[in-house]
């Protein structure tokens, strides 16, 4: 009987082959994770965007326009930048250059003179270009405002087209010597603003066609 219980085990056990072999230490197993297919996969990351929500982007300016290369209009200027543009010196105001009274003394200008001097200040400030732009600065719509006062001092608040400006440090300077050197300004102020930006909007419409900007 106990030779029938050992034929029969050898036959069920033995007839089976076992898989004895163990991994072996460095021995990397086959993972059993299905992997995806290669032809699944975005062929670059522009196949990751839908078309219908990409924005254009708006041309920029030619090279030869002479509004090209002056940074970003309609952008206030950067802190650092704004430091960077050394102030313009002041000059002590000269009575001298006021109407004189019937003893010859200096006197205040009457409201009349003093529209006629801001008058006389817009026409200068027309006649005053940026050297890289065949337009004058009041055209361009660089300045912002003009105050006169009765005791002959002039206050002028302007910007300039963009903060990359390469006349940012001499143009106020020179703005304000071409002022000074008009009858009945006893002083004069330029103060260079970034707010609001400058955009072409502000160009009048003779700007705009000298520019080829309509």
């Amino acid at each position: 009987m106990a030779n029938i219980v050992t034929r029969v085990a050898k036959f069920l056990f033995g007839s089976a082959p076992r898989d004895t072999e163990s991994p072996q230490p460095g021995k990397t197993m086959q993972s059993t994770t299905p992997q995806p297919s290669p032809q699944a996969q975005p062929q670059g990351a522009a196949q990751l965007v839908a078309p219908d929500k990409v924005t254009p982007v708006a041309d920029a300016p030619a090279p030869d326009h002479p509004l090209a290369n002056r940074g970003a209009p309609g952008q206030s200027a950067p802190k650092s930048l704004r430091d960077s543009i050394p102030p313009t010196p002041t000059v002590p105001p000269n009575p001298d250059k006021l109407p004189k009274d019937a003893q010859g003394n200096p006197r205040s200008l009457t409201f009349d003179e003093v529209r006629r001097l801001k008058d006389a200040v817009v026409a200068e400030l027309r006649t005053i270009f940026d050297p890289e732009i065949p337009v004058n600065v009041y055209e361009l719509g660089l300045v912002y405002n003009v105050s006169v006062g009765v005791d002959g001092a002039v206050d002028i608040r302007m910007t300039l087209t963009s903060p990359a400006c390469p006349v940012a440090g001499t143009l106020p300077g020179d703005v304000e010597r071409k002022l000074r050197a008009l009858d009945w300004v006893a002083a004069a102020k330029v103060t260079l603003v970034w707010d609001p930006p400058w955009t072409k909007d502000m160009m009048s419409e003779a700007a705009k066609l000298e520019l080829n900007l309509m």
